[in-house]
């Protein structure tokens, strides 16, 4: 039964991703930070950031810039960092340097015998926080390796593949978006060609002609050629033959 919930729960989890990544929706570009470590040596921490990288393009969902490939963009673009890079501000600065769309950062902890992840991911173009997660665990830190990064991985995959369906669906929604004019305000062509106009115009120009022509045979109908007169008759009485 133990083996039953664990499945269930996995398949829960990775449903929605799996029904993006069939969608072929398109993947966000994402930096992810070392995490700040808290009471955790930094060595740990480091490779457990490289785990999170490696999660998260496992999950389908990102194209992760790889950890020494930013270091050496920062270097050209001669980014000076004092301190860590704990804040929002500094990482939508990193962000916009490398050219991601979306970077993550956030802290490893350790309070007693539980580990604590907090990490967030941040949108570089608008300096706005997506998503926060937090993973507690108590153990040994191997089950932060094996385990809570993939968790932490397609919780973060997950909340891009629910935005992306939330603004495709609004994108569909949205009556001014690919707005054709209506077939009521599209004027009907002519059944035979040429304009109603045009068609009015040879209408009645042909009545008006067939018109003229018929008042034109009447006329010709009703006059009398000069040279067929006829010779007048002689009415009168002849008269009668005399006797000898």
């Amino acid at each position: 039964m133990k083996w039953l919930s664990v499945f269930l729960a996995l398949n829960l989890l990775l449903s929605p991703l799996a029904a993006s990544v069939a969608q072929g929706q398109t993947r966000a570009s994402v930096a992810v930070m070392d995490m700040e470590p808290k009471g955790v040596p930094e060595n740990e921490v480091s490779a457990l950031s490289d785990r999170l990288r490696t999660e998260l393009f496992r999950t389908g969902a990102f194209d992760v810039m790889e950890r020494g490939k930013m270091q050496d963009v920062l270097k050209e673009q001669g980014f000076q960092q004092s301190g860590a890079c704990n804040t929002d501000a500094c990482a939508v600065e990193i962000g916009q340097l490398i050219g991601v769309q979306k970077i993550i950062g956030g802290s490893l902890g350790k309070v007693g015998k539980t580990y604590t992840v907090n990490l967030r991911m941040i949108d570089v173009k608008t300096g706005r926080i997506e998503r926060s997660v937090t993973e507690d665990y108590t153990g040994e830190i191997d089950k932060l390796l094996t385990s809570t990064m993939k968790t932490v991985a397609y919780t973060l995959a997950n909340s891009v593949a629910s935005d992306q369906k939330a603004q495709k669906a609004e994108n569909k929604q949205d009556p001014k978006a690919g707005k054709k004019p209506s077939a009521q305000a599209m004027p009907k062509p002519a059944a035979s060609g040429g304009s109603p106009v045009y068609k009015k115009w040879w209408f009645w120009g042909g009545i008006g002609l067939l018109g003229a022509g018929g008042a034109a045979a009447a006329l010709a109908g009703g006059s009398s050629d000069p040279t067929t007169e006829e010779t007048p008759v002689d009415n009168t009485i002849p008269a009668p033959p005399t006797r000898p």
